[in-house]
């Protein structure tokens, strides 16, 4: 017995210097099709600074099928990819490098979209820094959905638009998985949170996730927002979908002065910043802001910060002060039915899939 289990030692070791995992993989841009789930998928070469996690459950994101249809590094039979960029799992071996994880620790991670293979697999190298560790109170499933929305709520709201305690905060599509996120973590800020939402349900999930007022993103937000005391706009809007042309009226009417836009994905329609009133915004000081969540590991500046930040989230999880907002879990090789949902547009909250 003691040497069938030395035996076993040695032969999952050699499997993680040499072995292969179960990964979806894409090797060209495309539909859900282009998708294809193999389990001889080489397992990830480690730098120093890299931790290797055996991924429990991944999170799925609308990056993940624009990612999938050409919104990230190009593809092909020699570079296969593997999208997904939110995960929580077990550490399996540390680089030279890495400070602060052990073989055998929880964590939760987002990853690098631009320089590394994303999550869709059993097994994810990743920057330690920008680890943090997992929720305690939460399962797999909840964890993995919390990094990337965690990350970009809390860069745009904390080092972006620099909120102001008693300042009102408008964010629009509330009912998604980022909104879930940026309507909880507002409230914790000291913001008055107004959250669009376009149907009874989605209505109700942002007031109880703590939406202080629910408007419709169905019809113009300026005239509902002077209803609610704001005839001049408010100080921050948080965008967490696609702007189109549209974009103007909200820099002129809801953006209110000294106000901030935050935009999560590049406008939609190619025009769309020719939209915009720049002599109204110069003179009442408003700012547009690009979040990026991706921006801190894939320029090298202080990635540090999100594990940081990922490990203050988590404390504030524990401490019941954010909940967990997931709403289906499918298996591991559902990914192609979370992708299309995702795609759908009318996702409530988060989807999770368990390996």
């Amino acid at each position: 017995a003691e040497y069938c289990s030395g035996f076993l030692r040695v032969f999952c070791y050699f499997f993680l210097l040499r072995g292969r995992m179960k990964a979806w993989k894409i090797t060209e841009f495309g539909s859900v099709d282009v998708m294809k789930l193999v389990d001889d998928f080489p397992i990830p070469e480690m730098k120093p600074s890299d931790i290797l996690v055996k991924n429990k459950a991944v999170g799925s994101n609308p990056i993940d099928y624009k990612a999938r249809s050409g919104a990230t590094v190009v593809p092909s039979e020699e570079n296969p990819r593997i999208v997904g960029w939110d995960a929580a799992g077990v550490v399996e071996q540390v680089g030279s490098e890495v400070v602060g994880f052990n073989v055998g620790d929880e964590v939760y991670y987002a990853g690098d979209i631009m320089r590394r293979l994303g999550c869709y697999a059993e097994f994810t190298a990743v920057d330690y820094r920008i680890v943090g560790r997992k929720p305690k109170s939460l399962s797999w499933s909840d964890a993995s959905t919390i990094p990337l929305v965690a990350i970009t709520a809390w860069e745009t709201m904390k080092e972006d638009m620099v909120v102001e305690e008693g300042s009102e905060l408008l964010v629009i599509n509330g009912a998604g998985g980022l909104g879930s996120m940026a309507i909880q973590l507002g409230k914790q800020l000291g913001l008055t949170v107004i959250a669009t939402a376009s149907r009874q349900e989605t209505v109700e999930w942002c007031k109880k996730l703590g939406a202080d007022h629910v408007i419709t993103h169905r019809e113009p937000l300026a005239p509902q927002l002077e209803k609610l005391g704001y005839a001049r706009g408010v100080r921050y809007v948080f965008h967490c979908h696609e702007v189109g042309n549209e974009l103007g009226e909200l820099m002129q009417k809801v953006v209110g002065p000294l106000g901030k836009l935050a935009l999560t994905f590049s406008p939609k329609d190619e025009g769309a910043f020719s939209t915009i009133d720049t002599t109204d915004m110069w003179f009442s000081r408003k700012a547009l802001l690009c979040t990026m969540m991706f921006a801190r590991p894939f320029t090298g500046i202080n990635p540090e910060k999100q594990g940081q930040l990922l490990n203050t989230i988590a404390d504030m999880i524990d401490a019941g002060k954010i909940t967990p907002f997931v709403t289906k879990t499918l298996k591991f090789e559902e990914a192609k039915e979370a992708m299309e949902l995702q795609a759908s547009g009318s996702t409530i909250g988060k989807i999770a899939m368990t390996l």
